[in-house]
């Protein structure tokens, strides 16, 4: 069953491939990521169905964060540039925190909803996975620039 999984995830990600024909790198290492997550953690069919879609919203949690931190980001840029009052920029770094506090308590509350559809040995693969998958990631992207010309 575990086999046929694997199988299963590792044809989408094919079959995407194919059919994206801009090939978004981003959405090819998401797929990659998936396909050796099911591997590494040795999912259940049942575990699967729960836990990529708590992935996803976890991931949607950080994708609006970094949405809402542009947007005060540039605002805050506007209100140096333009000599503003102190009061406007404590308002907009009060925001930015809030939205900072928000961000972190809805992960946590996302990764314990994680945590309890996975045995401790599978949560504990889960740490290593991300940590060790974000670090080749970083060094793909690094080998990537030294090849371009500058």
């Amino acid at each position: 069953m575990k086999r046929l999984l694997v199988f299963i995830c590792l044809m989408f990600v094919i079959s995407f491939a194919q059919e994206n024909e801009t090939n978004d790198p981003r959405a090819i290492i998401e797929k990659i990521r998936i396909y050796r997550l099911t591997k590494e953690l040795d999912l259940t069919t049942e575990q699967a169905y729960e836990f990529f879609p708590k992935l996803n919203e976890l991931q949607k949690i950080d994708q609006e964060f970094r949405a809402e931190q542009q947007e005060i980001l540039k605002e805050l840029e506007v209100l140096i540039e333009s000599d503003s009052r102190e009061k406007e920029i404590l308002e907009s770094l009060s925001r930015y925190e809030s939205i900072f506090r928000d961000r972190v308590e809805r992960q946590i509350n996302k990764l314990r909803e994680i945590r309890e559809m996975l045995t401790p040995n599978q949560q504990a693969k889960y740490l290593l996975f991300q940590d060790e998958f974000e670090r080749e990631i970083r060094q793909m992207i690094k080998q990537v620039r030294k090849r371009q010309p500058k």
